[in-house]
């Protein structure tokens, strides 16, 4: 060992002419959190629960941030920058419902080892409200600004709602909440890649030849054909009936990504009982079996467990 070390130091001194003051090694250099946890104002018992957070997942749960940490959130990384957004803090007294409501909408669904590649951003913001204000004047008191229920953006996500609604939240605006927060986690995965899609999947429709419009119940053939190809819808209103992503050729030039998107909504959104109708048609069961299998299998993740918990 130490002919190892008059080698390493003789290399240094000769070869390198000498090491420079500058190049010795001194005291290690901290490299501090880049938020300190824990917060103040929530329970011991709170902060314990965004410790463990911290410690199992390396993300921040935060709930005393400024402007300034809401910003950096929307402009670091490759969502749309939303300078005019802002953000209002809720009370640190509903961090625990809070941490309760976020597990029940998105990370009790998905496995530990996705969780910890990166399936639980970095940086989680818990605030009261995200608002916009509307643009123009003259509006009702309280109608000033527009809300959304989250914002991610680069490896940040903020999500309203930590006030004492949440304790008397119904189980269908829970999942409402859930259903907005799927969709963004869902495409913010499959960009970057902590999710993909299988070739087998774009495989089975055809996205050359143009479906026939209308595609509507009133033109019942036409929807009929259009879910022989494989085609599922993209929406639903209040009382279930089917939206159309197809509603000409501009939409088809995005056939693929359309397709994909509306078999995503299928799969979180809608329960076993809502698809059987949908999945009597063999292209579509295929192309649904197909999402279902490769999630489970490549990713331990059973995408239809959120879809079928009614609360």
């Amino acid at each position: 060992m130490k002919k190892n070390i008059y080698i390493l130091l003789a290399f240094c001194a000769f070869t390198l002419g000498g090491c420079a003051d500058k190049d010795k090694l001194g005291e290690p250099i901290a490299i501090n959190d880049e938020y300190q946890l824990p917060q103040l104002g929530a329970s011991k018992a709170d902060n314990d629960r965004i410790l463990a957070l911290k410690g199992t997942y390396g993300s921040y749960f935060l709930y005393n941030v400024t402007q300034k940490d809401f910003e950096w959130t929307q402009s670091s990384g490759t969502g749309s920058s939303s300078s005019i957004d802002s953000i209002v803090l809720g009370k640190p007294e509903h961090v625990g419902l809070m941490l309760d409501f976020i597990n029940d909408i998105w990370l009790k669904y998905y496995p530990e080892s996705f969780k910890k590649k990166g399936g639980l951003l970095y940086r989680v913001i818990m605030a009261d409200r995200i608002q916009r204000r509307r643009p123009g004047t003259g509006f009702p008191p309280g109608q000033e600004y527009l809300f959304s229920n989250l914002k991610i953006n680069g490896k940040g996500i903020t999500i309203a709602g930590m006030n004492a609604n949440l304790a008397t939240m119904s189980k269908a605006d829970k999942i409402v909440r859930r259903n907005d927060l799927q969709v963004a986690l869902l495409q913010y995965y499959i960009a970057n890649k902590l999710l993909d899609i299988p070739n087998a999947f774009y495989n089975v429709s055809d996205y050359v030849t143009v479906p026939a419009t209308p595609v509507n119940v009133v033109n019942s053939d036409n929807q009929k054909a259009y879910r022989a190809r494989g085609f599922l819808p993209s929406s639903y209103t209040a009382v279930g009936n089917p939206g159309e992503w197809y509603y000409g050729t501009y939409a088809w030039t995005t056939a693929k990504s359309n397709d994909l998107s509306s078999y995503l909504l299928n799969l979180t959104q809608r329960t076993d009982a809502e698809m059987a109708p949908y999945l009597k048609y063999p292209l579509i069961k295929q192309k649904f079996d197909i999402l279902i299998n490769h999630f489970k299998t490549k990713y331990n993740f059973d995408v239809r467990a959120m879809a079928n918990d009614r609360y």
